[in-house]
Parts: structure tokens; C-alpha cells; sequence
């Protein structure tokens, strides 16, 4: 009877958001001048291990991303920041986790204007 109150936290423990894996998907960032929205294709290799989420995102063609820090994973919303060489500063992402799918925003700032775009990242299989 006294091990009756392990269930609901192994049931928790199983049932908790894991964004591991490889990402792809497209970011539509919405151009500060004025102009026609530009759509990047992007990837993303995220490792999750308990509380730590590491990994990087970047364009599809690079054949590096950019590392993420500051990872934080807080039931399905999970937000990052990525130092790109393109922008001045950190960008910002603020995505939720709907099975596998990753959507949401990212935010920063490039050649002195902020920019912001939607993001919509699936889990490759």
C-alpha cells in the first residue's frame, strides 16, 4: 500500500514532453522595411537528457547550426536563445510542443531593426 503513491509519479515521469530528436520545418521572418515576408527553411537537433535540452538550429544549407543556451522546457513550451552571427544579439525562440510539431515564435534584432517570425518545426522521422 505505501508503494500506491509512486504510480501517479512514474505515470508523470512518462508522460512528460521530450523534445529530442532531429527538426525541420521553416521559419517566416516578417521583413522590418516593409517588404514581402522571407521564409527560411531550417533544421534543428535537439537532445534532451532530464531537465537539460542542448543542441542547435540553423538554415538548411549551413552545414552547421547555431548552438541554442538557456534551453528551458516548462510542460510543452519550450524556449531557447541562439547568438547568430546575422544578428546583433540574441535571438529568441518561444515554441509549444503539440506531439510532433514544434510552433511559436522567435524574435531578435538584425542590421539595427527587430525582427520577429513564425516557426513551425516537425519532427523528422
Amino acid at each position: 500500500m505505501k508503494k500506491l503513491w509512486l504510480l501517479p509519479c512514474l505515470a508523470a515521469t512518462l508522460m512528460a514532453a521530450d523534445v529530442s530528436g532531429k527538426w525541420t520545418g521553416t521559419v517566416n521572418v516578417e521583413d522590418p522595411t516593409g517588404g514581402p515576408n522571407i521564409e527560411v527553411r531550417v533544421r534543428a537537433d535537439l537532445q534532451q537528457k532530464v531537465d537539460a535540452i542542448t543542441g542547435a538550429i540553423g538554415r538548411q544549407e549551413d552545414q552547421q547550426g547555431e548552438n541554442i543556451r538557456n534551453a528551458k522546457l516548462d510542460g510543452k513550451r519550450l524556449t531557447f536563445e541562439v547568438s547568430s552571427t546575422e544578428a546583433n544579439g540574441l535571438v529568441k525562440f518561444v515554441l509549444t510542443l503539440d506531439s510532433d510539431r514544434l510552433d511559436g515564435e522567435m524574435s531578435g534584432s538584425m542590421d539595427g531593426s527587430q525582427i520577429t517570425g513564425k516557426v513551425h518545426l516537425s519532427r523528422a522521422p
